[in-house]
């Protein structure tokens, strides 16, 4: 961090991670170093994860003296959890348009009402809960408290509890002071009485800002409010509004703090005073498991936009009243996909055989164009000569593949013809940038292709390829919206409903095919074969991840990919703005200090080009050395390939069992029914040709 103070005696303030990656699902755990030597007047220390998806790019219109630009801008937020590092008051998460119930814990912000609190008392701690109305540029409203015996909580075991509503009848100047049940809108007639449900358990964090020697720390879960009074309508149910509602935590002593009875409210904001300290407050992230992976799109993948991106960082700031805010960042990278092995990957893939007959070129011009450019497709071709066919029929072992991983390609290649011809085998990546114009979307795509491998098949000879072995290349897994492929994660979106942002057009998609190419020179009569392949984030050997898991201090249960409900990226006529097609480089790994040795296998970090990720409106103060980040990509080196064979299926056929270990259970891909995995065979695959074995060179 640049050493600048803010005009505040800030000596030292900065974010500190174990790490700056993390899976999908994991759960970011660091601390806030802040250093000052004089009181800060401000409202708090906050610190929150946030997650942006964005492109931007330009055109102009009219000409002349009306020549003017238009830029358009996409965005979408994956996560913005808010929490306190250290406050008068400690809030949980703000629930937009939640009406009479708000529920925490939706799957896309799982830690949206955590409340990690510090405790100035071991024993007899009293907190309140208010249960608060957000109101933009106005007092926010109560709609309820409660009081908390922090004691009484623990001893339940993480229980949930009920705990019912009090509040002031009334509202602002209105309020007729009379102190009772708080309830609800009229029901039939009955107003419900509002409740809240909460659990508290002690916290795995220690010390912090003001931590004193016998204190203590506790998190409390706040899963829900219930029959909730609209604090924004008009005229009983005529106007009726959309409460945004938060929870506010503080701890409160003395005396006559009963429930039933007025409680103290929270200090006043405006007077807190962060005295000189030095301390290191802990703070905690769930990650969702539907987050894209971080990308940074380069080369020809970005050549139709100015800037995109799909970025993470902890951004922490001290909010101080009409003032600048100190504020720090640190950018993360987040890798997220399922396991390469899940059943719905598991099957092969095929694609259509394709066979044309070649014909000479006929050109009748003067332009000598068919030597170089146009090969046929300005002058014709003459047809009533035939030269021979060409036949190309390829297939792949499964459909879903890691970075590192090993891709078995299948296929015949035929050539008829008097000339040799090569077939190329690259992963042709698209992406596709949506931005908002006033009412309507504009999109526009970019195409990259990274080789893989090339192969040349020579003239009036055939070739059948048994499982040639590719290596899929460390980029970043697919991501093109929704939950294809993470189904308990779809089922539990669908009990809590879809958030505002997740209705928001992702800006960014990315998916990926594989293409196999047979390029007969000097004429127009090449041969496509196209494979939809998905890329995950994640190898499929269990093991390595388990064993991974357990070195990961809080890291959750496996995530699995946002998945794809759609192949391919939806097209329609004039959404598609810009197409650029070009050969993109693929970053290269080596083992490091950050791998994992598992077994034999190695589990490691792929780095990609620095980012200059430098908010110029946020980090206005922040030097953008340090503010630069390499995204991250996993990658999986097996020891070495194995394959078995089905148990099920007459012919017994092959089946890829590198990521599961001899011994270990696993799903045929053919049947769906499980079975052990034998010991590997010795053989490895191999290219049988009718004639010599052509070079198969990789790229």
């Amino acid at each position: 961090m640049k050493k600048v103070n803010w005009g505040q005696p800030i000596t030292d303030y900065r974010i500190v991670i174990p790490r700056d990656y993390y899976f999908a699902g994991e759960t970011v755990q660091g601390t806030l170093e802040l250093k000052t030597h004089g009181p800060i007047s401000c409202r708090g220390v906050r610190v929150k994860l946030e997650g942006v998806g964005m492109c931007h790019w330009h055109y102009y219109e009219g000409s002349g003296d009306n020549r003017r630009r238009v830029d358009v801008h996409g965005e979408k937020k994956y996560n913005g959890c808010q929490k306190t590092a250290w406050g008068s008051t400690y809030n949980t998460g703000r629930i937009d348009n939640a009406g009479d119930d708000a529920v925490w814990g939706h799957p896309t912000t799982p830690d949206e009402g955590h409340v990690d609190m510090p405790l100035q008392t071991a024993r007899g701690s009293k907190v309140v809960l208010r249960v608060m109305d957000y109101d933009w540029g106005t007092k926010d409203d109560e709609l309820g408290e409660c009081l908390l015996d922090v004691d009484e909580l623990l001893s339940m075991n993480s229980a949930d509890v009920t705990a019912p509503l009090w509040r002031h009848a009334g509202k602002g100047v209105f309020s007729s002071g009379a102190y009772g049940p708080a309830e609800g809108n009229a029901l039939r007639g009955v107003k419900p009485r509002s409740v809240v449900v909460l659990s508290c358990e002690p916290s795995e964090s220690e010390g912090g800002f003001g931590f004193q020697q016998g204190a203590r720390r506790v998190v409390f879960k706040i899963k829900s409010a219930h029959n909730l009074r609209d604090a924004d309508g008009m005229m009983g149910d005529v106007f009726r509004g959309y409460n945004d509602v938060y929870c506010q935590l503080y701890e409160v002593s003395g005396e006559n703090l009963v429930p039933g009875l007025p409680l103290p409210g929270p200090p006043d904001a405006n007077v807190v005073r962060l005295p000189p300290t030095r301390a290191s407050i802990p703070f905690s992230f769930k990650l969702p498991r539907n987050l894209p992976s971080s990308m940074e799109p380069l080369d020809v993948f970005a050549a139709p936009v100015d800037r995109a991106s799909v970025r993470y960082c902890i951004y922490s700031h001290i909010d101080i009243a009409w003032r600048m805010d100190p504020s720090c960042r640190r950018i993360i990278s987040v890798i997220n996909g399922p396991s390469s092995t899940i059943p719905k990957l598991l099957a092969p893939l095929k694609s259509v055989p394709q066979e044309k007959e070649v014909h000479p070129v006929k050109c009748e011009s003067l332009c000598f164009c068919c030597s170089k450019d146009c090969v046929g497709r300005l002058c014709g071709e003459n047809t009533s000569v035939s030269l021979g066919k060409v036949f190309l029929d390829c297939h792949m072992d499964r459909q879903g593949y890691a970075p590192g991983e090993t891709m078995f390609l299948s296929g015949i290649a035929r050539n008829e013809t008097d000339r040799p011809v090569t077939v190329y085998v690259s992963l042709v990546r698209t992406f596709v940038y949506t931005a908002k114009e006033g009412f309507t979307h504009k999109t526009r795509t970019a195409r990259g292709e990274i080789p893989l491998a090339s192969f040349e098949v020579p003239a009036h000879s055939t070739w059948q390829l048994e499982d040639g072995q590719l290596i899929c290349p460390a980029i970043a897994s697919d991501y093109f919206g929704g939950y294809g492929y993470d189904e308990e994660f779809a089922r539990q979106n669908a009990q809590y409903g879809a958030r505002y942002s997740e209705r928001q057009v992702d800006p960014v998609k990315w998916s990926t095919k594989l293409r196999v190419l047979m390029d007969v020179p000097d004429t127009p009569f090449n041969l496509k074969q196209f494979m939809d392949v998905l890329i995950t984030g994640l190898p499929g050997n269990p093991i390595v991840w388990e064993e991974y898991q357990q070195k990961r201090k809080g890291a959750a249960q496996m995530p699995a990919l946002p998945g794809a409900q759609e192949m391919t990226p939806r097209r329609s006529g004039d959404d598609i703005g810009v197409s650029v097609l070009g050969t993109a480089e693929c970053p290269t790994w080596t083992p490091g200090a950050e791998d994992e040795q598992v077994r034999g296998d190695t589990l490691c970090i792929a780095r990609t080009d620095e980012i200059v990720a430098a908010d110029p409106q946020e980090d206005i103060k922040c030097d953008p050395a340090e503010l630069t980040y390499s995204p991250a990509v996993a990658v999986y080196k097996p020891d070495a390939p194995r394959k078995c064979r089905s148990p099920y299926k007459p012919d017994n056929p092959e089946v890829d069992c590198t990521m599961n270990p001899p011994g270990s259970m696993m799903i045929c891909p053919y049947t769906g029914m499980p079975f052990v995995v034998p010991p590997p065979p010795s053989p490895q695959a191999q290219v049988i040709s009718t004639v010599a074995a052509p070079s198969m060179s990789m790229v």
